[in-house]
């Protein structure tokens, strides 16, 4: 898959022009921040970074913001599997709040599977930070996004951004 595929998916799934522009203006956001830290790690398979980026809201159509907007995530990877994307739907479905824990679904009672959403691979971790970090198509600081995180969700997830970011932004040498 090229960007100019997955962005002619993402049309096809969205449900009006003025949702897809907002969806794909904070995608494209997301892109250009995610090729920085892909930079810092000498990520080579930019093509993917690209289009997982691009398609890693994809679900927004189905969950807009709202209550139940968290499934966005699983909405995006139950469209990408069925296009036989297995690796942009495992990025879908991990970016959120920097990683998910089944305990947490359990006790918070969210509206999820009952299973670990954890940004595991180095281009889940990349996208996952950056899409943190971007707000609508503007970057902000680690210590706002943390700040933002940390009262809209809980403290723990403002933590887990802070320690994503470090391991996305400052990679060890090795």
């Amino acid at each position: 898959m090229n960007e100019k595929q997955a962005i002619k998916l993402l049309k096809k799934n969205s449900t009006d022009k003025k949702s897809l522009n907002i969806v794909l203006k904070h995608s494209k956001a997301v892109q250009k921040l995610a090729l920085k830290f892909a930079k810092l790690h000498k990520y080579t398979d930019i093509g993917f970074i690209k289009t997982a980026c691009i398609l890693h809201d994809i679900g927004r159509f189905r969950c807009p913001p709202g209550k139940l907007t968290i499934r966005h995530g699983i909405e995006g990877a139950k469209i990408l599997r069925k296009h036989k994307l297995p690796k942009h739907a495992r990025v879908a479905e991990r970016h959120l709040g920097a990683g998910i824990k089944k305990s947490e679904i359990i006790r918070q009672k969210l509206p999820l599977p009952k299973k670990d959403f954890i940004p595991k691979t180095i281009e889940e971790k990349i996208i996952t930070i950056a899409d943190s970090l971007i707000a609508g198509n503007k970057v902000l600081s680690l210590k706002k996004t943390a700040e933002r995180f940390s009262k809209e969700v809980n403290k723990r997830c403002g933590n887990n951004i802070i320690k994503l970011y470090n391991e996305v932004c400052k990679p060890k040498k090795l």
